[in-house]
């Protein structure tokens, strides 16, 4: 796993290329190229993964010289890929080699061929184009700017902030930020840096000086997503192991040692068990818990996980005297503003790996392909009893006490007829007239960028479904797994999530629902695989996650901390939003009248955003 920096006339030097130095510790390097008018600056930054030798040094050129590449991420079958280079005579085995051949064989859109994650820029010499790829499921992130006859790309937004002055907030989409608690691709709330779609090629003509869409590989394979009606229960369960096994023995792939995180669930604990049968040595297991509600801190839980799959074990206990600091950190890391207050958890239990692992296995993808979330069971649920819904909307009132904060929301979306839209307020943070008062003249009510893959799943498929798609290339790619990369990358350890390999979502997306959700049981298909690796008492424990005890820390101890960053004299997203009503909010977490943490959480991630674009790189 490395980063990755280009440019189309705009230089730069190593300090700017220093500034993703976390995301690749062992090599870097900055080719310059000029083709025609046109001075190309390419820079990478190496964390060796695969071929710890020189072989695997970037940029690297194609066998025929024609193609120059920089890549960021791993392709698992690049083994199988090389077959078909019979021709090349390789120098190393990295999968960098591999690819940068097969796509100067085979062409850009060989990338369809690519089971991994990635993030990567192709230059192709004759024909003066510049290529910036994103994987399938958007698990490496790649940020872009383009104006006039320049052209810059990175892994991180740092580098583009500094080469770049002058950026200002795009208020639309920090309209959609309070909505959805992340902006989904292309856009980001900073104006001008916008972000490649997961399965998205865009191409760069050096000539024309113009940036379009080559293809996005999602397009096709959404639109051909059918639903097997026709296979037995016991048939999933058999395909569900195969694809699953497949896909974590192909990400053990590696010259280093692979690690795992391991909460108390199901998931976690399922890649590990596999894990561990291609493993030489003990696998080393990583968890993070927290001081307060026991509810909240599954450290014991995973402990139990890891002495029932017999890993050598490694847990962080994490307290609210630490938080505030740690989110600034955190924060500064994760660039884009979101409101997942387990972000923080994120880059705690990555500090605590990176002591001993470079490569560390992850359960990220699981929830979203096999209906692992509440929202799904109301989905599914809500046809059969809308006029009981609708009813008790009438009736609003009798749950106006912020308690029941969810099932405000659940009233709010769930009596909305289009699809689509009733997706989007299943989402919302704040609802139309809260976000009023907080923007003001600035608010706007624009459609939010979920339209782009939501429109390109077939009609014929269920509401339940559609909404398990839609979250597997948005909410999943550009919010969860966005600070899942950059947590990890910046403490210099690569993250692979073996539910996201390309086969098992595949297998995924063609299971009846039936299948994912029985019996009001949510994963039922993959807790009927995971019996064949786990004991029940993994399998049937609650789920939790990496959840925090926010709340307790929101309305106690940290509530003096949090009015001082948010409104105070130095305090920035006071520029862009109501300060009483930002006000408003901390007191009612004080006054215990707030219990949706999302609401101050995404706002301190926001003012943290503000902090970094003020700040001289």
């Amino acid at each position: 796993m490395c980063g990755i920096l280009g440019t189309v006339n705009k230089s730069f030097e190593q300090e700017t290329l220093d500034l993703i130095a976390h995301r690749g510790p062992d090599d870097s390097d900055i080719v310059h190229l000029n083709i025609e008018e046109n001075a190309i600056y390419l820079g990478h930054v190496r964390l060796s993964i695969q071929d710890l030798s020189d072989a695997g040094h970037q940029p690297m050129y194609s066998a025929n010289k024609k193609f120059i590449i920089i890549f960021n991420g791993e392709v698992y079958n690049h083994l199988d890929l090389r077959k078909k280079l019979k021709e090349i005579k390789f120098k190393g085995h990295s999968d960098t080699e591999t690819i940068v051949n097969y796509m100067a064989k085979y062409g850009i859109d060989s990338v369809k061929d690519f089971n991994g994650i990635f993030a990567f820029s192709l230059l192709d010499i004759e024909k003066q184009t510049v290529y910036i790829v994103r994987d399938r499921f958007g698990v490496k992130p790649l940020y872009y700017y383009h104006k006039d006859n320049e052209f810059i790309f990175s892994s991180e937004m740092k580098p583009i902030l500094k080469l770049v002055s002058n950026f200002k907030l795009d208020m639309n989409a920090v309209n959609e930020y309070l909505v959805l608690r992340y902006n989904p691709s292309p856009k980001t709330i900073v104006q001008g840096i916008k972000k490649v779609y997961p399965g998205e090629i865009l191409e760069y003509d050096l000539k024309e000086h113009t940036l379009d869409k080559h293809i996005n590989i999602n397009d096709k394979l959404i639109s051909n997503i059918k639903i097997d009606n026709n296979k037995s229960e016991a048939y999933w369960v058999d395909a569900v192991s195969e694809k699953l096994e497949a896909a974590v023995e192909r990400q053990m792939i590696g010259d280093v040692e692979v690690g795992s995180f391991l909460s108390g669930g199901i998931d976690s604990a399922l890649v590990t068990a596999i894990a561990s049968k291609y493993t030489k040595n003990k696998i080393k297991t990583y968890c993070i818990g927290f001081n307060g509600s026991a509810q909240f801190s599954e450290a014991d839980d995973a402990k139990r996980s890891a002495e029932i799959l017999g890993t050598e074990h490694h847990d962080v206990i994490a307290n609210s005297d630490e938080y505030m600091k740690i989110l600034e950190k955190s924060s500064y890391i994760n660039e884009e503003p979101n409101g997942t207050v387990n972000t923080f958890a994120q880059y705690e239990v990555s500090k605590l790996g990176a002591k001993y692992t470079k490569v560390i296995l992850a359960g990220q993808g699981a929830d979203e392909i096999f209906m692992g979330y509440g929202k799904y069971s109301a989905e599914l649920k809500r046809e059969k009893y809308l006029s009981l819904i609708k009813l008790a909307k009438k009736f609003k009132f009798l749950f106006s006490s912020p308690k029941y904060h969810k099932i405000q929301r659940a009233l709010y979306s769930l009596t909305e007829e289009h699809t689509l839209s009733r997706f989007e307020k299943i989402y919302t943070v704040y609802q139309e007239e809260e976000k009023r008062k907080l923007l003001e003249s600035e608010f706007s009510n624009h459609q939010t960028g979920l339209y782009y893959f939501y429109n390109h799943i077939p009609d014929e498929v269920s509401s339940i479904d559609k909404m398990s798609i839609l979250d597997t290339y948005t909410s999943l790619s550009d919010e969860l797994l966005m600070y899942g990369d950059k947590m990890t990358m910046a403490t210099s350890i690569e993250m692979r999530v073996p539910f996201l390999d390309n086969e098992l979502v595949s297998l995924a997306q063609k299971i009846p629902h039936q299948y994912k959700i029985k019996n009001g049981i949510h994963k039922y298909i993959l807790k009927e695989v995971a019996k064949k690796y786990l004991p029940n008492e993994i399998i049937n424990r609650p789920k939790k996650g990496f959840d925090m005890p926010s709340l307790e820390w929101f309305q106690g101890d940290l509530n003096n901390d949090i009015m001082k960053l948010l409104c105070s004299n130095d305090s920035l997203i006071t520029n862009y939003i109501n300060k009483n009503e930002i006000e408003n909010i901390i007191l009612r977490y004080k006054n215990k009248k707030e219990f949706d943490v999302r609401k101050v959480y995404l706002l301190m991630s926001m003012e943290h955003l503000l902090q970094l674009l003020n700040k001289k790189l």
